[in-house]
């Protein structure tokens, strides 16, 4: 791995960045503006020649709906992922989104909302970046496994948002989870004992009001993937730490469930001694942090030769 770092990264790129890429970059892309606020993306070209129709590894940061970004934080977790797919002719997207206050109004929507416009911008700009819209691979962690899930099975005619956009939407052709949430409406999948946290602690998140499940079931449902996916939806990867006391490990599995119980096709790796952001947790994680980025990887790259 490192050796593979060092020959294809080599130059740190724009001050505010935290991933050093030797392929052309366009940092800080505009891809939508809601009122005064301009949400961005960064895109990562090829480190060899450019690009025309390239697949894409489309990534969304976590943060709980409420924190993190596109360039800090878990992107250098995520690096050597973008490096390994980069190599096999993939272009990388990291997006920004809008994040959730109890004072700005956004909710947990607006996050998958925000998501789906960014793949519509990506469309709608393909030739300009030499991008293929038709070969999308989507990617989260945490809350943005959350978002990939969405972005993967969710109908985008659900959640339109800015109008230039409208009528680019686009079907993923497949995604990936680490540590994503599946089902906001059964608290059970939140509890576990290794935390005390309020099972229900995102629901303000889902609604922006009191109330919980039972007062907006429609809009706990909304936000969660087993709810939408269905047989012929595109395949995804689950991946999750069995001592996650931020999303419980049942969470994979509940989806998962469903998934066999339709006959859609959904692949999970429940890695062993690792708790959220693959921390250690009774020992060292297995698979390791490096094969778990290597299965992230072999597994986007063999749903663009699988088209």
């Amino acid at each position: 791995m490192k050796s593979l770092v060092l020959a294809l990264f080599c130059a740190v790129v724009a001050s505010d960045a935290k991933v050093a890429w030797t392929g052309e970059t366009f940092l800080g892309v505009t891809y939508k503006q809601v009122g005064k606020r301009q949400v961005k993306m960064d895109i990562y070209m090829p480190p060899v020649g450019k690009p025309e129709k390239a697949p894409v590894l489309y990534y969304v940061h976590g943060g709980g709906w409420a924190a993190g970004s596109k360039d800090k934080g878990g992107l250098p977790l995520m690096q050597p992922v973008f490096e390994q797919v980069a190599e096999k002719g993939f272009i990388c997207v990291s997006i920004d989104y809008r994040l959730y206050k109890k004072t700005n109004g956004v909710l947990m929507r607006d996050c998958v909302t925000d998501a789906m416009d960014g793949l519509r911008f990506l469309k709608k700009n393909a030739r300009q970046y030499g991008i293929d819209p038709e070969r999308i691979v989507v990617w989260g962690d945490s809350a943005g496994g959350q978002l990939a899930q969405m972005l993967t099975v969710a109908d985008p005619k659900t959640f339109t948002g800015d109008e230039s956009l409208a009528g680019f939407d686009v079907q993923p052709i497949a995604g990936i989870s680490w540590y994503g949430p599946t089902d906001f409406t059964d608290v059970e999948l939140f509890k576990t004992d290794l935390s005390d946290k309020d099972p229900d602690r995102f629901g303000f998140r889902i609604t922006g009001k009191e109330g919980g499940f039972a007062k907006f079931p429609e809009a706990y449902k909304a936000m969660s993937s087993v709810f939408w996916i269905k047989k012929d939806s595109p395949p995804l990867l689950l991946m999750q730490g069995d001592t996650d006391a931020t999303i419980p490990s049942a969470h994979a599995p509940h989806l998962k469930d469903k998934a066999d119980r339709i006959g859609a096709d959904v692949e999970m790796v429940i890695v062993k001694k690792a708790g959220h952001n693959w921390r250690k947790a009774g020992g060292d994680p297995e698979p390791g942090l490096e094969e778990i980025q290597r299965i992230t990887a072999a597994f986007a790259v063999r749903q663009i030769e699988a088209q």
